[in-house]
């Protein structure tokens, strides 16, 4: 999802085209409403064939499928689709900030590491900060550790750092596309 979402986020930009469509436009920024759009379509499909795919693979290789509760898999389902859709308009803030693929896929897949966050959370419990885990407090955090049958807390938990996320780093794209020279 997030290699997609950063070739997608600078393919116009890498290949001229915005300069065709950018002068025509009212304003720059819903270009990045409209890929952000496309995302969450994007998102929402990739997530759905996956969540198919992996039922077909089940039932061919152990020759059954037992479903569990369903109200709670499609809670479950709803959520995680909200915190990939964020991570994935994360990977496209990145793509059109730093305007480089390379260096934004390389920062993109970093962020999927939870390894990461663990050097993370070791320099800032040296720091003096005791029983500090930043992964209870980012996207890909949240995608790990989400159980498979979420409290109301912990979905509330999720929506909020899904929506703040994804409000915060489209609105900040859309600014400083607006702001840059195409």
């Amino acid at each position: 999802l997030v290699i997609f979402a950063v070739m997608f986020s600078t393919a116009d930009i890498g290949s001229g085209y915005i300069k065709n469509i950018g002068g025509q436009v009212r304003s720059r920024r819903n270009l990045i409403f409209s890929k952000a759009s496309v995302l969450f379509v994007y998102t929402t499909v990739t997530m759905l064939l996956y969540f198919i795919i992996q039922i077909i693979a089940q039932q061919m290789y152990f020759g059954y499928l037992e479903w569990g509760n369903g109200s709670e898999l499609l809670r479950y389902f709803g959520i995680q689709i909200l915190l990939h859709y964020a991570l994935v308009l994360i990977s496209m803030a990145i793509a059109v900030v730093l305007n480089s693929n390379v260096f934004s896929m390389t920062i993109v897949i970093c962020l999927c590491m939870i390894v990461l966050y663990g050097v993370i959370n070791h320099l800032i419990q040296k720091a003096g900060v005791e029983n500090f885990q930043i992964l209870k407090y980012t996207v890909t955090g949240k995608i790990a550790l989400l159980s498979m049958s979420p409290t109301n807390k912990e979905c509330l938990t999720a929506v909020v750092i899904a929506a703040a996320f994804g409000i915060v780093v489209t609105l900040l794209t859309a600014w400083v596309f607006r702001k840059r020279d195409i």
